[in-house]
């Protein structure tokens, strides 16, 4: 077992490296699953958004009771009928929307003529078209009262479009594997940037030993040794299988540390698993690939800073899939990583762990091992030819 020995003790110089990749990674995973959401939302509740009413009416029923309807759809914060002070209250974004009832407003709808609420909001708001539905909505009421309810007065028109729009709708919230309000749970959050933290830290470790092992010097050496080529080749490998676990066991650790609550009581604690063990093993690959024809550390270190952040940026791990173009998705699926991002998404959206919604998890997954069985037999192959030359 020299050769398997000789691995652990060329890998010591590529600890600080990998150090750095695993405290990084742990940064981005304690970030993001602090901001992940944590509880699951239980009920539908609209959100309501600020607005200043400025009644220029008088005392008017009708008037009124529209500040009374939008106190229940939107948030009123009252502020005087000063310029300058509504201006600020804009710009601050202390109200995203100004209301203004002009004077004789009552009196010209009631008598049917063309009339309007006066408004002001902040540039390109999109909250303001649900206060401009909930205006609409109150004085379409007023108006059917006024045309075919028989009420004639505005305090009986203003009771009876109330009693209208007062009347709620039940929500239901579906539920898919995710959290109840959609959002992937805490810990597809962590299993997501795995992908980098892999990527950096088995790269670096693997290719490290692999240009150790193929300098010339050395390589020509072991050729002399009394140690049989297939016997070296499969410690070799055994060191790249272990380190790759050690790697993978502690990213793991590190999920249960942070999430455990969750994932021991979760059904789908085995398939990230498997999924970044997946992972794992093209990243031994891409690593053994790296190793066999860079011949510097700087060309190395080069080589998994693109490799590890170009695939994590085009796979979809540090930018959601979902809001990728088609033509750099397109691309993305040349990469393993976009397959383990896809998996992992899947995984987060399960709602039963048999069938039909586990054939795309499993689908992703022998499509990442396609991969890592593809580079390892053009890495062997050009090898060859590279030593034989």
């Amino acid at each position: 077992m020299q050769v398997f020995k000789a691995y652990f003790k060329v890998m010591r110089g590529s600890a600080t490296f990998l150090a750095i990749s695993l405290g990084i990674f742990m940064g981005l995973a304690i970030l993001f699953s602090s901001i992940a959401p944590k509880t699951a939302a239980d009920k539908f509740e609209p959100t309501k958004t600020p607005i200043a009413v400025i009644n220029r009416d008088g005392d008017s029923q009708l008037a009124r009771g529209l500040v009374d309807y939008l106190g229940k759809t939107a948030r009123v914060i009252l502020y005087p009928d000063d310029e300058e002070k509504l201006q600020d209250a804009l710009f601050y974004r202390k109200v995203e929307y100004i209301a203004i009832i002009p004077p004789g407003f009552s009196d010209a709808f009631t008598a049917g003529e063309d009339t309007a609420i006066q408004k002001v909001i902040v540039p390109d708001s999109t909250s303001s078209h649900y206060v401009d539905m909930s205006i609409d909505r109150f004085f379409n009421a007023v108006r059917l009262h006024r045309l075919y309810g028989g009420e004639e007065d505005e305090a009986s028109l203003v009771s009876a479009a109330m009693a209208d729009l007062s009347s709620d709708i039940p929500v239901t919230i579906m539920s898919s594997g995710a959290g109840n309000d959609g959002s992937p749970p805490p810990e597809s959050y962590y299993y997501q940037y795995c992908a980098y933290a892999l990527l950096a830290m088995i790269i670096t470790g693997v290719s490290s030993v692999m240009i150790t092992f193929n300098e010339k010097d050395l390589y020509m050496r072991n050729l002399c040794a009394p140690l049989p080529k297939r016997s070296m080749n499969l410690q070799l490998a055994a060191g790249h299988g272990v380190f790759a676990l050690g790697c993978w066991g502690m990213l793991v650790l590190g999920s249960f540390v942070l999430h455990s609550d969750t994932l021991l009581s979760s059904d789908l604690t085995g398939l990230y698993l498997l999924n970044t063990l997946v992972f794992a093993v093209v990243c031994t690959s891409i690593g053994f690939l790296i190793g066999s024809f860079v011949k510097s550390t700087g060309a190395q270190m080069g080589a998994t800073n693109v490799i590890a952040l170009g695939m994590s940026l085009l796979g979809g791990v540090f930018v959601p899939q979902s809001i990728m173009s088609k033509s750099v998705l397109a691309v993305a699926k040349f990469l393993p990583s976009y397959w383990y991002v896809l998996a992992n998404n899947g995984i987060s959206e399960l709602s039963a762990t048999f069938g039909d919604y586990l054939r795309p998890v499993f689908g992703s997954m022998l499509v990442q091992l396609g991969f890592a069985l593809a580079i390892f037999a053009v890495t062997l192959l050009m090898s060859k030819e590279q030593k034989v030359s």
